[in-house]
C-alpha cells in the first residue's frame, strides 16, 4: 500500500535548496519509501523505536516515521565531503 508522504518544515527548506541532481535522488528515494516504507533497504533508526526508520541512496539519507497511512520525513541530509557536505 502506497502511503502519503509528509515533510517537516526543516526538510522542505533543505529540499528546496538542494542541488538539482541531489533533489532528484532525494525524490526518488522518498517515492521508493512511500511504496514500501519498511522494505529490506530501510533500517530502524533506533533500537528502542519500531516506527522511526532510515534509508539512504547514493549519498542522500532520510529519517522518517511510518504511520498507518503516512510516511513523515523528519530529517534529510547529504553526505559528500568532496562538495562540502557532511563528511561520512
Amino acid at each position: 500500500m502506497k502511503r502519503r508522504v509528509q515533510f517537516t518544515e526543516q526538510v522542505v527548506r533543505f529540499r528546496d535548496y538542494m542541488p538539482v541532481a541531489d533533489r532528484e535522488k532525494f525524490l526518488r528515494l522518498v517515492a521508493r519509501i512511500a511504496v514500501e516504507p519498511e522494505g529490506a533497504d530501510s533500517y530502524l533508526a533506533y533500537t528502542s523505536d519500531a516506527v522511526t526508520r532510515e534509508a539512504w541512496d547514493d549519498r542522500v539519507m532520510v529519517h522518517y516515521v511510518v504511520t498507518r497511512f503516512f510516511v513523515v520525513v523528519i530529517e534529510a541530509d547529504i553526505y559528500d565531503a568532496s562538495r562540502g557536505f557532511n563528511e561520512v
